[in-house]
């Protein structure tokens, strides 16, 4: 019985470190979450951590292969060994830095507001007596509300549809409209006369996930070092949200990985 147990338990090592041991990394991914990772019509993936992790695989002399999976069935999947990393917008922070590992960061989710070129408004306190507004139920609305009086906001109109938003945007219905950036730096490139007006630091950074001290860690954290020095990280950002990424972001900034305090 012993001899069975050892034999079931070098087993099941060996499932989870094959999906790296033949030289490919196995990446998750909640493959509806554009502009970060999709399906396209034919089934290929792409968007922005698709671009990153295929590149961050190559530079580590391996191939990628790519999952669909559910939001919260990746963090089932990397402590199991299902798969070796995960990508969908996930956030760093310290409740999951106590279970998972994370590479050092790539992007700052900060929130934003957009607005027509001519805008006059350049600071959140140029928003006194202006309308703005927000997708229901989203962080932008949450901020808003949180923020209006505050600010002097005279009024917070509130949307079911971001493209909804976009449209009194360019029409000059609203003075802009509060939201996350990546969501509006993707957008907006569809939408002539539009551009992103103040930048709102949250703290929120994304990055890949995998098992908590997963052997291939240092290495496609490496990866992306390498990335960020080489502008390769910057190119990927321009591709996909059309602007040039922020100096002093995670984008371009080389960073340790992320440890529990």
């Amino acid at each position: 019985m012993f001899k069975k147990a050892l034999m079931a338990a070098a087993a099941f090592t060996m499932m989870v470190s094959s999906a790296f041991a033949d030289g490919k990394i196995i990446v998750g991914s909640y493959a509806a979450n554009p502009p970060w990772e999709f399906q396209n019509e034919s089934g290929t993936f792409e968007g922005f951590e698709i671009d990153v992790a295929t590149e961050a695989a190559k530079r580590a002399g391996m191939e990628v292969e790519f999952q669909p999976l559910g939001f919260q069935a990746l963090f089932a999947a990397t402590s199991s060994g299902r798969i070796d990393f995960a990508i969908s917008s996930i956030s760093i922070n310290n409740d999951r830095l106590k279970t998972q590992s994370f590479t050092q960061p790539y992007y700052d989710s900060d929130g934003t507001i957009v607005g027509k070129d001519g805008s006059t408004v350049k600071t959140l306190e140029d928003l006194k007596g202006k309308v703005i507004g927000v997708v229901a139920a989203t962080t932008g609305e949450a901020w808003a509300k949180e923020n209006a009086d505050k600010l002097g906001i005279s009024e917070v109109k509130s949307y079911a549809a971001q493209q909804d938003l976009l449209l009194d945007v360019q029409n000059g219905r609203i003075e802009g409209g509060a939201g996350e950036l990546a969501g509006f730096q993707y957008a907006i490139q569809k939408v002539p006369g539009l551009k992103i007006l103040v930048r709102i630091p949250t703290g929120e950074r994304f990055a890949m996930m995998a098992k908590k001290d997963h052997e291939l860690l240092p290495k496609i954290n490496d990866a992306i070092s390498a990335m960020k020095t080489d502008g390769t990280l910057a190119a990927i950002h321009k591709k996909w949200f059309g602007a040039e990424p922020d100096a002093g972001t995670s984008t371009v900034t080389v960073m340790p990985i992320p440890a529990a305090q």
